[in-house]
């Protein structure tokens, strides 16, 4: 093997190795932001519910003649 095809066939491997490294990278910090958002809309869905629980008692309120 000369020179020249050594000096291809490492730039090729280092090549492939970084490209997998990236995309493993890549992989990692997806997961990190699926969970991040994934707790944000949680804590949404909570809020959501919270009000539309007291909107409701506010409106059966309302019916009964309360206020």
């Amino acid at each position: 093997m000369d020179t020249g095809t050594a000096t291809v066939l490492a730039a090729l491997i280092t090549g492939v190795f970084a490209i997998v490294g990236l995309i493993l990278r890549f992989r990692h910090e997806n997961r990190e932001d699926h969970a991040v958002v994934v707790g944000s809309i949680n804590r949404l869905t909570n809020t959501v519910e919270r009000v539309e629980g007291k909107i409701d008692d506010h409106i059966t309120d309302h019916a009964r003649g309360v206020m």
